[in-house]
């Protein structure tokens, strides 16, 4: 009986293992077809981007940013890239950039190439452009005739290029801006950048802002907006007599320990606290400087926080909580040095801006270089000629109307300046914008609207038209400020998304 149930029972246990054995295989058939599909699959989508990267034509199709829903292909990108390599290709040789090689295999930092860099400024411009054309179109803007004019000007002198090179326009915007460019892509971009520049420089001139807004904005950003007199006195860290140190070469920057480093800081420490108690007996920082050395004392007159912004000093100077005459000692370890500050006046601008037009009469290019014979008789010469002929030009409008407008038409033609177009027009010229001859003569305190003269500065002689007073400098930088922040505005809240691959294909 017993080997009758063994026998059963061995049966029963055969069966059930066969049937976990069968559906052991069937898990591991399925789990291998599985795998060879993942492998299928793989290599399917790796031939795709294979071919889609050797394929110019596609790649150069791809999408490579997205803004606010808008599609941009790495073709479009090419337009701004181009753009940006041309500002940079200039500096390539003191940056260290061999343009005849890859910029792709050139760091710009650890772990981004120039080419990166290149796409990634080109990313930023593109959005910049695309934002505000966005938002200028949401607005209702229209592109003006004399707007369209400028766009069709600049297409033209495209043409003109290309006919005295003979070369095609064609051949011209792939040679700028890629292989892949055509001109529908070309037109698009530059209407877009000259509609959102046009857009956002009409905002500037015209959007009014309320008296509240400008002093609210006043309020909340006091330390951009004021001024300050300042002198600063700069004590480097001294290494003289530290063991182990060597003055170097005149080729060579002498490397230092951070222990050597730390010594030579205490020392000028030691040296700018002394200078300190000299200041606050009564001495003059000004004489002091003249005594330790004039290069490394400056007046700062009329300095902006933004003027310094990277120095140590400047947020002591900015301090509220600054008074007239106060001296202090701050230490700037990122340059490895010590300033003496002593505080003059921090101040609002209350002082009204101007308008001016002018002309300016550049004498003639010398023929003869500096060390030849003759030289200063020939620039005396031309000197004399420019200054005749701006006085020509004054007689000219003093026997005309005494007008902005006759004058702004006599500076279309004769002045050589590059706001010739705009009548010689200078608004909101504020002090310390212009060399100081024709900012005296601006600010003179008795100058009157329509008051005219010539001034002589080292860029030649200017016949000045003296059109008025405008709003105090205080405002127009509180209005700069509140139109930078709506650019901002728009530039920030601008969605746009980087498509990886695509951005590669730029360039």
């Amino acid at each position: 009986m017993s080997d009758k149930k063994n026998t059963r029972g061995t049966s029963v246990i055969t069966k059930n293992t066969q049937e976990l054995r069968t559906k052991k295989d069937e898990k591991q058939d399925r789990n291998f077809y599985i795998k060879c599909a993942i492998v299928v699959i793989a290599l399917l989508v790796a031939f795709v981007l294979c071919f889609l990267y050797s394929n110019q034509d596609i790649r150069k199709g791809l999408t490579a940013v997205t803004v606010d829903g808008e599609k941009f292909s790495a073709t479009d990108l090419d337009y701004y890239y181009a753009t940006v390599l041309n500002q940079y290709s200039a500096y390539f040789s003191y940056l260290g950039v061999d343009a005849s090689q890859s910029l792709d295999a050139q760091q710009y930092s650890e772990d981004q190439s120039w080419a990166d860099y290149l796409r990634s400024e080109a990313v930023t411009a593109l959005t910049q452009v695309a934002s505000m054309y966005h938002e200028a179109m949401d607005n209702g803007y229209e592109i003006s005739d004399e707007l369209q004019q400028q766009i069709d000007d600049y297409s033209a002198s495209i043409d003109e290029y290309c006919q005295s090179n003979s070369i095609t326009r064609e051949q011209y915007l792939q040679t700028q801006y890629g292989a892949k460019m055509t001109d529908e892509i070309f037109m698009k971009h530059l209407t877009m950048v000259f509609v959102s520049s046009d857009y956002a420089s009409d905002y500037q001139n015209n959007h009014e802002y309320s008296d509240e807004e400008i002093s609210t904005y006043y309020d909340e950003h006091k330390k951009d907006i004021d001024l300050a007199n300042y002198e600063v006195l700069t004590v480097n860290a001294d290494y003289t007599g530290i063991e182990g140190t060597t003055e170097g070469s005149a080729d060579e920057t002498p490397e230092y320990t951070d222990a050597q480093t730390k010594q030579a800081m205490e020392a000028a420490k030691e040296t700018a606290n002394a200078f300190l108690d000299r200041v606050n007996s009564g001495e003059k920082l000004s004489d002091i400087g003249d005594e330790f050395g004039s290069n490394y004392y400056s007046a700062k007159t009329d300095a902006s926080y933004s003027s310094y912004s990277s120095y140590a000093f400047n947020d002591w100077v900015f301090d509220e909580s600054r008074t007239n005459g106060e001296a202090s000692v701050v230490k700037d370890e990122a340059n490895n040095c010590w300033y003496v500050v002593v505080m003059g006046e921090r101040y609002r601008p209350d002082y009204n801006t101007v308008d001016v037009r002018h002309i300016l009469i550049a004498p003639e290019e010398n023929t003869l270089s500096a060390d030849d014979e003759g030289y200063d008789a020939e620039t005396e010469t031309n000197n004399a000629a420019a200054k005749e002929k701006a006085q020509d030009v004054l007689n000219k409008y003093l026997a005309g109307a005494h007008t902005a407008d006759a004058f702004g038409e006599l500076a279309k033609e004769y002045s050589s300046d590059s706001n010739a177009s705009e009548g010689g027009l200078y608004t909101q010229v504020y002090k310390g914008q212009m060399v100081d001859a024709f900012e005296n003569w601006c600010f003179d305190a008795n100058r009157n609207p329509g008051d005219t003269g010539i001034v002589e500065t080292t860029y030649g002689y200017h016949v000045m038209y003296f059109q008025g007073e405008n709003l105090p400098y205080w405002e127009v930088r509180c209005i700069n400020g509140l139109y930078s922040d709506w650019q901002d505005s728009i530039y920030d809240g601008a969605n746009a998304k980087v498509h990886t691959f695509g951005l590669k294909a730029v360039g």
